[in-house]
């Protein structure tokens, strides 16, 4: 019998490349996809096979940088803007001349086989990206600026704008970097019955976190056709409408009630007070104390 490696998580690719951790999502505990950032010194590291596939996003600093993993050293520059692909179950060794500022967004392989599967219509069995030195890539840096703006937060946008944008990085992954053929989906709504059902269900359980492959198994669908479907629809993804149908039902609340606002943002689904404050005034252009008094 062969000797199985020993995947290495997100959480321990510090012993092999020491440096001070800068940003953390661990504590949130999204599925299938981890944030995290760090100030590095120049160095050599040998990183051992990871257990998910890892972007490495450029912030700061400009530096050669160099790979290898059984063969030659691959070279180019990296600085701000820049990416770097670095893929699961193969060790490979990296040297960087300068210090740098860097984000790790991680990936894993059963989100990104999945929605594999969902969004392209076929059963994977392998998923084949190489690694990849320097690359510009716009897409990784709009997905980082919203996964960092979550994390500052502290979940404005729950679990299903969290699952919103772990598919939209794994589709944008596999689209561009990944060996893999697809056919594109038909774009349709949902029937009258579907939207009725998912409208009745978000109407019976706003005070609770609702997420995406909830919503869809309501109507029987993927997660990814399910998002795809309602953004027809409704004219926006499903995160956007929940929050809206929060912020509907706590004017409501504000209007006809002495109710507190703690206790008003826990019953329209908000995680706690700041919670609605900020997406209320986003949304309504008033704080919720403002809205009350006007009222």
């Amino acid at each position: 019998m062969g000797i199985v490696k020993r995947l290495i998580p997100p959480e321990m690719i510090p012993a092999w490349i020491p440096g001070q951790q800068t940003v953390d999502s661990s504590h949130l505990a999204w599925d299938g996809l981890t944030l995290k950032g760090y100030n590095y010194a120049s160095q050599q590291a040998r990183i051992p096979a990871m257990r998910d596939y890892m972007i490495v996003i450029y912030r700061g600093g400009r530096s050669m940088m160099r790979r290898r993993s059984g063969g030659d050293w691959k070279t180019s520059t990296v600085e701000q803007g820049v990416i770097t692909f670095v893929t699961r179950c193969e060790e490979s060794e990296w040297h960087w001349t300068n210090p740098i500022d860097v984000r790790h967004i991680y990936l894993g392989h059963d989100a990104l086989l999945k929605t594999a599967e969902e969004v392209f219509e076929h059963d994977f069995s392998r998923i084949q990206i190489d690694d990849i030195v320097g690359s510009k890539d716009h897409e990784f840096a709009v997905y980082l600026d919203l996964l960092e703006m979550e994390l500052n937060n502290q979940g404005i946008g729950d679990s299903l704008y969290i699952d919103s944008l772990r598919t939209q990085l794994c589709i944008h992954t596999l689209r561009k970097y990944a060996k893999i053929s697809f056919r594109e989906i038909p774009k349709d709504g949902l029937s009258r019955n579907q939207k009725k059902i998912v409208l009745d269900y978000i109407a019976c359980h706003l005070d609770k976190a609702l997420k995406i492959d909830e919503l869809a198994s309501q109507v029987g669908l993927s997660a990814y056709h399910f998002a795809r479907r309602f953004k027809v629809e409704f004219g926006v993804p499903p995160h956007g409408f929940v929050l809206d149908r929060r912020v509907e039902r706590a004017k409501g609340l504000m209007g006809n009630t002495g109710d507190r606002l703690k206790s008003i943002a826990v019953d329209c689904g908000f995680s706690d007070q700041s919670h609605l404050t900020r997406v209320f005034k986003k949304r309504v252009g008033l704080t919720p104390g403002e809205f009350r008094r006007r009222s």
